[in-house]
């Protein structure tokens, strides 16, 4: 159990209602449904479903901050929650705790502004300068709340996606740290167990990792140690052939892993070493799943914990 920690760590009646919540959210995203990208912080992760088609410009830019790098070890350096809650920005920073330093990200350039899609709750959007639409370059925020007077100030700031799954509450969670001045530019940095008096470490930050989350296509079941993801294909039998991502939720007192909706797929065919789902017992078996490239364990059972979170706890292993 211990050596699965660790590499965690480094359906009818519950099928039914995975497929009924699945639904409901693509669904509810299905007109800007896109590419995902999974962000990590020390709070929990979350899943964002860009709006490819919408603002082509704003998530091609985006995509090579991620894919390149560029945004792994980045912080929220910006937390605006008083007198009412409105946004968290990132995008811009990264932490030498060494040499006690912050340091911009190198940028891409600055691209055209695509404003489209009101920023309500849940909406990232990117930041840019007064006075000058088309100075957006790496900084984002996530919308706290419907901020629908930014669509019409400095030409409207683009919405590029939206926070699907659970996410909201992993960036509510970082909107209620408390905030401190880091430098005169930085006001309202949200720090994790920080008070003014102690040196500032990187575990006090809200770094963030970000991937796309793309299924590899050598191995049905595939555990992603840096993103903490499990991908997977599951054969339902009557109820159809599915591809799922799950996130880790927890490890202790139990290992919990959540179905993320976004990830749902309807596959047309089926698969050797797929998962099974069983609906007498709620069970999903893994016959086997790769780590860094090998195989390290068979015959994963998780079995439902709670439907309506799309929670699985880890039953056994070989």
């Amino acid at each position: 159990m211990a050596v699965l920690k660790t590499c965690f760590a480094c359906m009818h009646q519950y099928l039914l209602a995975l497929v009924v919540l699945s639904a409901c959210s693509l669904l509810h995203t299905s007109l800007n449904a896109g590419t995902l990208v999974r962000i990590n912080t020390p709070l929990g992760g979350v899943t964002l479903d860009l709006f490819d088609t919408v603002a082509p410009i704003t998530v091609n830019n985006f995509l090579n901050y991620v894919n390149s790098g560029r945004f792994n070890n980045t912080f929220v350096h910006r937390s605006e929650v008083s007198p009412t809650p409105f946004v968290i920005q990132g995008g811009w920073l990264q932490f030498d705790e060494p040499a006690r330093n912050l340091q911009p990200i190198t940028i891409f350039g600055n691209i055209q502004n695509e404003f489209g899609t009101s920023n309500t709750r849940g909406t990232v959007a990117m930041a840019k300068v007064a006075g000058n639409p088309n100075s957006a370059n790496s900084q984002w925020f996530v919308n706290l709340a419907n901020n629908a007077f930014l669509d019409a100030d400095n030409g409207g700031f683009t919405v590029f996606g939206r926070i699907v799954d659970n996410g909201m509450t992993v960036i509510d969670a970082i909107a209620v740290l408390p905030r401190f001045a880091l430098l005169q530019q930085l006001p309202t940095v949200p720090l994790i167990n920080f008070n003014n008096t102690l040196p500032l470490k990187t575990e006090n930050l809200v770094t963030m990792t970000m991937a796309v989350m793309t299924h590899p296509a050598a191995h049905p079941n595939v555990f992603d140690t840096t993103m903490n993801l499990l991908y997977t294909k599951v054969n339902a039998g009557a109820d159809g052939l599915l591809g799922l991502v799950f996130a880790v939720h927890s490890l202790a007192p139990q290992v919990v892993l959540q179905a993320l909706p976004s990830t749902l797929t309807i596959l047309p065919t089926p698969v050797a070493k797929m998962a099974v789902f069983n609906g007498s017992n709620g069970r999903i078996t893994i016959p086997e799943f790769i780590v860094n490239g090998e195989i390290a364990f068979r015959n994963v059972v998780l079995e439902v914990l709670d439907a309506n979170l799309l929670l699985f706890r880890l039953v056994s292993f070989e």
